[in-house]
């Protein structure tokens, strides 16, 4: 009887796994019938939301849905991402993430979610850092500015937009490397540090090309080098960190999709394939260089492995950095 009970409960089982996977195939195959909610957890007009608008407008046009962008700001990123990770697993509530979503949880000594409740999707796209200096500075390449630097410790301060941010960790990063000591000065948000290089009050600053773009082109800051592998064709004659002597050094504002941890593969699988196909139109390609940005693309298993590398390298940048969330 016992072994009769035991077979009777394994049948069950099969029974349910197999209407589970049922269920989650037939749902694959109506995704989507409806409007999509992709959350963007921060304020409108920024990097994230900027490349977030230009993708979602993209596959909307494809699947035949409306893809409804939420801005939720808050927490650095976690109050709209938290309410992601706590969304019904069912492809109809995703989220456009950036850096943030890596370096958060290490910055906040308590987070509302885990990352391990949200599945990554794709990377949409990325935006390369700068390093810029005040109009006037006696440097005008980084093997000057470390030279200052040497012959003046402490002395050369270092803006950012807020302590944990990407240009934040990014200076104390450069800092560590070139073994050189420079104040941060944290402010609230990248125009106001931008403002006060401009003015002289700060010495550099880790910036987007996207924001740094229009100050570069009217003379107003000096480029000191870029965050990526080659050089820009807009850009020729700034280096690159490698060339600058920083070969590990290469880092950007990146921004990819991800969705509740339980959303079923097919579902993140068609969400993948559209953001690629996406990401591949001419027209996209164009609007994503208008902003500084370029399209990455990738299958889901690059974007898992690329944010948990992320979190991991920003994480220790984090405890070197004794960064804080504010």
């Amino acid at each position: 009887m016992r072994q009769l009970s035991n077979g009777r409960l394994a049948a069950s089982l099969l029974t349910t796994s197999l209407l589970l996977a049922t269920c989650a195939m037939a749902h694959a195959q109506n995704y989507p019938n409806k409007p999509i909610r992709m959350v963007v957890p921060f304020a409108p007009g920024g990097t994230t939301d900027g490349i977030a608008r230009i993708v979602a407008n993209k596959v909307s046009e494809h699947i035949g849905q409306p893809i409804v962008v939420d801005n939720r700001a808050g927490a650095g990123g976690n109050v709209g991402t938290d309410a992601v990770a706590k969304a019904a697993p069912d492809g109809y509530t995703i989220a456009m993430v950036g850096n943030s979503f890596t370096v958060n949880p290490a910055l906040y000594a308590t987070m509302p979610y885990k990352p391990s409740d949200l599945q990554p999707v794709a990377i949409a796209g990325r935006v390369p850092f700068i390093m810029v200096a005040r109009p006037g500075a006696p440097y005008k390449t980084v093997q000057e500015l470390l030279s200052h630097a040497k012959a003046h410790p402490g002395k050369v301060n270092y803006a950012s937009g807020g302590s944990g941010t990407i240009g934040h960790l990014g200076a104390h990063w450069f800092a560590e490397l070139a073994k050189v000591q420079m104040t941060h000065v944290p402010y609230r948000g990248g125009s106001q540090a931008m403002t006060d290089l401009i003015g002289g009050q700060v010495d550099i600053f880790f910036d987007t090309l996207i924001t740094s773009t229009p100050f570069l082109e009217s003379g107003k800051i000096q480029p000191l080098f870029v965050t990526t592998e080659k050089r820009l064709p807009h850009l020729p004659q700034v280096p690159t960190a490698t060339e600058a002597g920083f070969a590990d050094l290469s880092f950007y504002a990146w921004v990819g999709m991800v969705a509740p941890a339980q959303t079923p593969k097919a579902v993140v699988e068609r969400l993948n394939r559209e953001v690629n196909q996406a990401l591949a139109s001419q027209d996209v390609k164009d609007k994503l260089a208008a902003l500084g940005a370029q399209p990455v693309g990738g299958s889901v298993a690059h974007a898992t492995e690329f944010m948990a590398r992320e979190t991991k390298n920003w994480g220790a940048v984090v405890k070197a950095s004794g960064a804080q969330a504010q």
